[in-house]
């Protein structure tokens, strides 16, 4: 489609339009979408573009991802914006976060650094980029993916953090592991241990690492081995507790009665401690 299409297309939309998708057009141009002053989504993927037209302050969600983007605009005046989605393009730096956006999806670019991330932010993907370093994680995230980059070190992990990918990169250690994560993927890194794992922990990956041939250190995970193993204790005592019980009730029934006949307290005096007898008893 060439840009007399697109513009044609463009004016044929009403100025209350929310939505334009011209994802996957194969044009090289967007023409001016400032009269779109309702505008909330702007979807303008798989195309050829280089740069984005002045774009209506009140989006709310953009995704440019697979396009030829040098830079993006100003996006701290967009202060609606929750969602962006600029991965594979030709990005090497970000201009400054918008409030509000809980979702940033900018893999598959040059980056070198991130700006400041927003404390609303609760998935961040940035794999395949040329990061170093993260900058403070906020408290609201709940997924990272910063895989295949040349990070040497983690910033410190929020607690809300569910899932870590973080292969391919240069870490020699992980900081403490958040006890509500369930998913860690540490492969092809240079770690030679790893730290406590929470028993919330439902899959991890650790190939390629000079880490001892047992799934985790064993040493750091002994309190969950053994939460584990007592759960399944008293699993297989309720188990057999249950399977059993007429069975056992009718053994143990003449022991029963005389352990627990009242004359036991027959010889109580003023002395004795009733909590103890009873405890006894």
């Amino acid at each position: 489609m060439g840009e007399y299409n697109i513009k044609k297309y463009l004016d044929s939309l009403s100025d209350n339009v929310d939505v334009i998708d011209v994802s996957c057009m194969r044009i090289n141009y967007l023409p001016d979408l400032s009269r779109f002053k309702k505008l909330e989504k702007l979807i303008c993927c798989h195309n050829n573009l280089t740069s984005l037209p002045v774009l209506p302050e009140n989006l709310k969600g953009v995704n440019c991802s697979y396009n030829n983007l040098n830079y993006l605009p100003d996006l701290s005046v967009f202060k609606k914006l929750e969602i962006l989605h600029c991965s594979f393009n030709k990005l090497t730096s970000l201009s400054i976060l918008p409030e509000n956006l809980k979702i940033l999806s900018c893999y598959g670019n040059n980056l070198t650094s991130l700006p400041i991330l927003p404390e609303n932010l609760k998935i961040l993907n940035c794999y395949n980029n040329n990061l170093m370093l993260l900058p403070v994680l906020p408290e609201n995230l709940k997924w990272l993916n910063c895989s295949d980059n040349k990070l040497i070190s983690l910033p410190v992990l929020p607690e809300n953090l569910k899932t870590l990918y973080c292969y391919n990169n240069k870490l020699t250690s992980l900081p403490i592991l958040p006890e509500n994560l369930e998913r860690l993927d540490c492969s092809i890194n240079k770690l030679t241990s790893l730290p406590f794992l929470s028993e919330n922990l439902k899959f991890l990956f650790y190939s390629k690492n000079p880490i001892h041939d047992t799934i985790y250190d064993y040493d750091n995970n002994l309190n969950m081995i053994k939460k584990r193993i007592k759960i399944w204790n008293n699993f297989c005592h309720l188990y057999y507790c249950l399977k059993y019980r007429k069975i056992f009730l009718r053994m143990m029934e003449p022991v029963i009665k005389k352990r627990y006949h009242p004359s036991y307290l027959d010889d109580l005096t003023e002395k004795d401690d009733l909590d103890e007898k009873l405890g006894e008893w």
